[in-house]
């Protein structure tokens, strides 16, 4: 049986030429030749070629094509294809690749196909998903809350030009139209410094979570060098003096600093929310005189906007407004009857109506949004931290994101082949492989060209091996 037509082959010198289709409607021509060495960029051709019992490509009988696909190699096949994926457009961190790396080394090693470098791979990159959907989320909420106070300003704009189409006289503009106009300057005037402060809340927070990891590594030290002094150390004391010495050792370990900041910061971040719990009451408020009478909250409803679960600070109770604001709901039904020329303004007023009956419920919302998207920098500190210093760029986290939203699916899927018992070669193994990673209606569908992209470089680095 010669060579099969597209397949590396160890045994020839002349390169083979894999065709794949590019994502810009080309196609790259990718040269595979027979490698001592390593792939360009990685070094995933090092490894497992320790093992003793491994034999030089040169010296298999076997085509890769014909051999059996054992469970233990398909899960190789598999992880490898996805880790070139991965090194390809930096989803993990260094040392979360190399992590990888030596799992995928044992998985080589051990032959008893024991569980499961898919698993582990699978849980690195959920925990980077996490981290990414923890950017784009912060993202999009102080992105929403931009676009609302544009979409007032600019509401507000339109309002002022019509007033400037109209001649109104001094008692239609004292009765409505200047109170309104009013009304809606101090409303857009709240909502854009609650804007300025929800993006000076984030910081805090950061700073409070950076300090807080801090802390606790320090905590952590210090403890460690209480067990170490008290431990075979402790035993062997010689006199009391050595005992007080070491307990002085102990007692001098300064982290005062660390827990220094860290209140510092909590208290800052806390400061800066109960500003923000204020502004909330007080749209609140604005936003019911926009309300008709007969649907407005009765009594003190307001929900109570709620202290970042990580904070040490006691929730703060509910703010209450700080003044009493016009009716302009009532007033414009009044105005109406009195002066009909109000009338033309009908369509603008109510369409700012709309926005202030909504604007409190969406703010407050993206207020508890934004308390559960800043978690993970808690959780995990020093992944987000570290992930955030990579790409300052949120557009480059989006699509590292969207790409991992589609990796896990298919490592999840294909995993499933790894514990089908059925004896296959590595031929028709690989063609069922390419028919997941090509199938229309997939979860990986937006990833699929790349992926098969990865499958012929894993392919040709398994050929190399086995």
């Amino acid at each position: 049986m010669g060579p099969v037509p597209g397949k590396f082959n160890p045994r020839r010198e002349t390169p083979i030429k894999h065709t794949v289709h590019g994502s810009r409607g080309g196609s790259a021509i990718l040269m595979m030749k027979e490698r001592q060495g390593n792939v360009p960029g990685s070094d995933f051709t090092t490894i497992a070629r320790t093992h003793p019992d491994t034999p030089h490509p040169s010296a298999c009988a076997m085509k890769l094509e014909d051999k059996p696909a054992a469970p233990q190699h398909r899960e190789a096949f598999i992880s490898l294809t996805a880790l070139y994926f991965i090194e390809e457009h930096a989803l993990l961190r260094l040392d979360q690749l190399e992590d990888a790396k030596q799992s995928l080394q044992a998985l080589f090693l051990h032959t008893s196909g024991e569980e499961t470098m898919l698993r582990k791979l699978i849980d690195i990159l959920k925990t980077t998903k996490q981290i990414h959907q923890s950017f784009a989320s912060i993202a999009n909420i102080l992105e929403g809350i931009s676009r609302s106070v544009r979409t007032v300003d600019n509401k507000i704009v339109a309002y002022k030009q019509a007033l400037a189409t109209m001649t109104l006289a001094a008692e239609e503009n004292m009765a409505f139209a200047g109170p309104f106009l009013s009304f809606s300057q101090t409303f857009l005037q709240k909502i854009d410094s609650l804007e300025n402060n929800i993006r000076q809340y984030v910081e805090f927070k950061e700073t409070e979570a950076r300090y807080a990891s801090i802390y606790h590594i320090a905590m952590e030290a210090r403890e460690r060098l209480k067990k170490r002094l008290s431990g075979v150390l402790g035993t062997h004391t010689r006199s009391a003096v050595e005992s007080r010495i070491k307990q002085s050792v102990v007692s001098s370990f300064d982290y005062s600093e660390a827990e220094s900041n860290v209140q510092f910061a909590q208290r800052d971040a806390h400061n800066k929310e109960g500003e923000i719990m204020e502004q909330l009451e007080d749209i609140r408020a604005m936003c019911q005189m926009a309300k008709n009478p007969s649907m407005r909250e009765k009594g003190d409803d307001s929900i109570t906007h709620t202290v970042s679960s990580y904070s040490q600070i006691p929730t703060a109770k509910t703010a209450k407004p700080k003044e009493e604001y016009e009716d302009v709901f009532k007033l414009f039904s009044q105005t109406l009857r009195s002066h009909p020329r109000l009338l033309q303004l009908k369509d603008i007023v109510l369409d700012l109506f709309k926005i202030y009956q909504h604007s409190y419920g969406m703010f407050h919302l993206d207020c508890n949004n934004l308390n559960k998207a800043m978690e993970t920098m808690f959780d995990n500190s020093e992944a987000y931290f570290e992930a955030k210093e990579e790409d300052k760029d949120i557009i480059a986290k989006r699509e590292k994101l969207k790409m991992i939203e589609g990796l896990i699916p298919f490592l999840e899927h294909t995993a499933t082949l790894t514990m089908d018992n059925t004896p296959e070669t590595y031929s028709r193994f690989s063609r069922r492989l390419s028919d997941v990673i090509s199938e229309k209606k997939a979860a990986w569908a937006h990833i699929a060209e790349h992926l098969l992209r990865a499958k012929v470089q894993a392919e040709a680095d398994l050929s190399t091996r086995l």
